[in-house]
């Protein structure tokens, strides 16, 4: 199980794969994550455990984010304003890692959410239009136990996340059995 980076409900301004023709000049077929719209400052939770690797592009790019290896998963936190943890550091799922900001390039304060999936250290799927990101809301839970897809509150502009038809290498779907 995978725990969502913030606490609550919080709200998804643009989910996985929204807005292609933006994110085009990246080399995505689309955004390659979520977007929680939250004030600058708001307390981030490790999603899942791992080793952290903090990472300042300035301006650029993600701004200031962490990344969080497993050795079956990696989480990418950016756009941060404080990190709470060092390089090398080893974290549990739950532990408070960072602070929302709007460092990098963004249009304002929130938490952008990455999620890959790792083999023997290397990421899986990097052919898959996201560079192997992966859309992993219905595996997510939210802290009420209730899952990201199904319980999150999304924008308006965020609604037609929830139409997409995304391929098997670009979503981690539940299964029931």
């Amino acid at each position: 199980m995978i725990f969502c980076p913030l606490p609550g409900s919080p709200t998804i301004t643009q989910g996985f794969g929204q807005n292609p023709d933006m994110y085009k000049q990246y080399g995505f077929d689309g955004h390659n994550g979520f977007d929680f719209g939250v004030p600058e400052g708001t307390l981030i939770y490790a999603p899942h455990d791992g080793v952290a690797k903090v990472t300042d592009d300035g301006a650029i790019g993600y701004g200031l984010y962490l990344v969080i290896d497993a050795p079956t998963r990696r989480s990418i936190l950016a756009h941060c304003s404080q990190m709470l943890v060092s390089d090398g550091q080893s974290i549990s799922q739950g532990d408070p890692v960072a602070r929302s900001g709007a460092s990098g390039n963004c249009y304002g304060a929130h938490l952008h959410w990455t999620f890959k999936i790792l083999q023997h250290g290397l990421v899986q799927n990097k052919d898959n239009g996201y560079d192997g990101a992966m859309d992993v809301s219905e595996l997510t839970r939210l802290w009420q136990q209730q899952d990201l897809r199904r319980d999150g509150q999304f924008t308006s502009e965020a609604q037609g996340y929830l139409t997409l038809n995304l391929t098997d290498n670009q979503c981690l779907k539940r299964t029931v059995t």
